[in-house]
């Protein structure tokens, strides 16, 4: 498995577009959030198809990456989750 940061800006985010299936498809696949636009997920799947997969639920305005993580990451303050998620995928 492989583990991606999955990064946007809703630049809609305060009109009517919904949303909700973006944030729906990152919990179903297990993502954790670790900053408001930030989420940490593992897939057995290339970088392009996961971004693929979450280009469908955002604007086309919006800005979308996804990262490979292949080290550790060095963080400060992540929401709930975080430090789990990392510690689970990227043993010390």
């Amino acid at each position: 498995m492989t583990v991606f940061l999955v990064s946007y800006d809703l630049v809609r985010e305060d009109s009517s577009y919904d949303y909700t299936p973006l944030t729906d498809s990152l919990k179903e696949l297990g993502a954790v959030r670790s900053h408001l636009s930030e989420w940490l997920i593992s897939l057995d799947n290339t970088t392009k198809a996961v971004f693929d997969h979450f280009r469908q639920f955002v604007d086309a305005n919006d800005r979308l990456m996804v990262i490979e993580i292949s080290k550790r990451p060095v963080w400060n303050i992540g929401l709930k989750g975080t430090k789990a998620f990392i510690d689970a995928h990227f043993p010390t």
